[in-house]
Order: C-alpha cells, then sequence, then structure tokens
C-alpha cells in the first residue's frame, strides 16, 4: 500500500494526540492545554460524563464539576474535539450508561462520536482478550485472567450497551505500537473488522506513549524531523493529566510541542478529523474498508509486542511510572 498521502493544504505530516481523561482536574490540565493552544495544536481531549466509582484506580473531574465543564466547553469552540472515556470510571451498567450518554449530549450539545474503553471497566466494548485473535487471546487469558471480564458487546449483560455504541460511535481504538508514524504501521486505518461488526464501525490504532516518560522517548525533534520527512502520520495516546507535577509542566513535553509548533508543515487537528480524511482518501482509491485476517495478525503480534517490551523490558509504561517519584499522588 502506498503510504505516501497528499495532506490538506500541502502539509507535509500530521500530528495528534488522544488525551485520555484519567488524573485530569481542571487545575493540572488547563495549563497543559494552554502550551497546546499557544502552538497552535488541536487535538482529542476525552471526558467522563460522571466522577469515577473505583476511587482506588482512578480519578479525575467528570462534567458533573461545572467550571470543568465550561472549559471543556471552551477547548470545543476553539477546535478541540471531545470524545468519550465511558460514561465513569468504574461499575456503570445499561440504564446508567444511557442516562450519561443523553446527560453528554444535554451538556455539550452535541453526541460523542469517538470512544475509548476505559481500564477495567466491565462495560468496555471488544476489550480485553476480544482485542485479539488465536493464540494471542489464549495466552493473554492465562496469564491475565481479569483481562476477559468485559461485557458492553454481550446483550445478555446488565452492562451492554453495543447497540447504542453501533449508532452513536464512529471511532474506537484498538492496537498501540511505539513508532511516532502510526500510519506507518497501520495503513488500513481508520478500517472494520467483521470480528467487530456487529456493534462497532471503524477502528483505529494509535503511538503508545501514556505518560511523560514514553512521549519524551518517542516525540524528539529527530523523530518529528523523520515523522515530516517520510510525510507520515502520529495518532499519539497519552495521559496529560499526568503533565503537570508539583505545580510544573513537563520540559520535554513544552519543547517537544513548541518544535512541532515551530514548524509550518504540521497539520495539527483532532483525530476524527484526521480519520476522515484517511476515510474519504480510501473510498477516493477504492481501498477496502476491512482488515484482511493476515494484516490484522500482523497487527496484533506488534501491539502485544510493544505492551510487553515496555512492562517487562524498558519498564516505562503505566505501570511503572505510577509508581514513581514523577508520579504525584
Amino acid at each position: 500500500m502506498n503510504l505516501k498521502i497528499n495532506l490538506p493544504n500541502n502539509k507535509r505530516f500530521a500530528f495528534t494526540i488522544i488525551d485520555d481523561t484519567d488524573d485530569a482536574f481542571l487545575e493540572n490540565i488547563e495549563p497543559v492545554y494552554d502550551v497546546l493552544i499557544e502552538n497552535n495544536l488541536k487535538i482529542t481531549k476525552t471526558v467522563w460524563v460522571y466522577p469515577p466509582r473505583d476511587h482506588n484506580n482512578s480519578k479525575g473531574d467528570c462534567l458533573q464539576r461545572k467550571d470543568y465543564v465550561e472549559f471543556i466547553k471552551k477547548l470545543h469552540h476553539q477546535g478541540f474535539e471531545i470524545g468519550l472515556h465511558n460514561v465513569g470510571s468504574g461499575n456503570y451498567k445499561r440504564n446508567e450508561i444511557i442516562t450519561g450518554l443523553r446527560e453528554f449530549s444535554k451538556i455539550m450539545g452535541f453526541d460523542p462520536s469517538l470512544h475509548i474503553n476505559h481500564s477495567y471497566n466491565p462495560d468496555n466494548i471488544y476489550s480485553g482478550i476480544k482485542r485479539f485473535g488465536f493464540p494471542i487471546n489464549w495466552v493473554i487469558k492465562k496469564f491475565y485472567p481479569i483481562y476477559h471480564k468485559f461485557y458492553g458487546d454481550e446483550p445478555d449483560s446488565e452492562y451492554f450497551w453495543g447497540d447504542i455504541h453501533k449508532k452513536m460511535i464512529r471511532y474506537s481504538r484498538n492496537y498501540e505500537f511505539d513508532n511516532i508514524n502510526t500510519f506507518s504501521v497501520n495503513p488500513y486505518m481508520p478500517y472494520k473488522d467483521k470480528s467487530y461488526d456487529k456493534y462497532a464501525n471503524y477502528w483505529f490504532s494509535s503511538t503508545f506513549a501514556p505518560n511523560q516518560w514514553m512521549f519524551n522517548k518517542i516525540v524528539t525533534p529527530e523523530s518529528i524531523d523523520k515523522l515530516e520527512k517520510e510525510g507520515g502520520i502520529c495518532i499519539l495516546y497519552t495521559h496529560l493529566g499526568y503533565y503537570q507535577q508539583r505545580g510544573q509542566i513537563d520540559k520535554g513535553f513544552k519543547e517537544r510541542i513548541k518544535y512541532l509548533g515551530e514548524k509550518r508543515t504540521g497539520w495539527y487537528v483532532p483525530v476524527s478529523k484526521i480519520l476522515n480524511f484517511l476515510l474519504e482518501h480510501k473510498k477516493k482509491y477504492n481501498i477496502p474498508e476491512y482488515l484482511r485476517p493476515l494484516d490484522k495478525k500482523k497487527l496484533e503480534i506488534k501491539s502485544i509486542s510493544t505492551r510487553i517490551k515496555y512492562r517487562f523490558f524498558n519498564k516505562i509504561d503505566d505501570f511503572h511510572f505510577k509508581k514513581s517519584e514523577d508520579y504525584g499522588k
């Protein structure tokens, strides 16, 4: 497949971020977004409708806090995308999910069209071992038995909301890689997967950088220049709620965002805008919507390899980051 795509406005490369809302409180997240705004980067921020119920595992603001809502609305009016990260962290059943989605729409004035599964929420859609085929799913289930308790796509479950997900959510995230050029690893996105067709629509991948350790490793002046040279597209996944600790925004993040902002050749728009563009490109050139089984298997292997690499060898994923002094509890 030809990986060179003519981006809008003669831009040479694209860079965007999906900001997972974990740890995002108004006080620590607004200054981080000021850095993005100052450098003309528009990204995708996910939100919760309700406050976390699993306080031992998750924390962060939600759409029940008035001044936080005003901040989120301001971001949206400035061109940022607001996506969903489940209606809340923890145990939410179907009726609560439906009510939460209605509340999202009432507060924001539109329905969410991009959704990211959250951690170990039982209402997650096609999550855990369902993300992978055999034999990877078997291995994960054997070593991480808790990683199969997700029921959002199971009609008999009290956590089921797959029918609503199918109608409302256009884009969902799956595989992750440690390459800044996400598109070079998965040039098929956004794609459909016949295994998930019943309750999901299009899928996309992301660059794995859950914290500032990973961000500063993957996003460097050298890698940004390489991304530009390749005409690549980066959809980076992280938690910007981590990036201000003890009143200080991470220095590496500020430097790298400034470096990006100084490049007038970059296309810095939210995730769905990039995916919509790629989808139109696929239609224009009659590129198949569905991911082929062999290509899917390759992506699965690359994705699980990335997770293993940073959990057991490099040891800079969130499991390790949250145990460090760099993570402010």
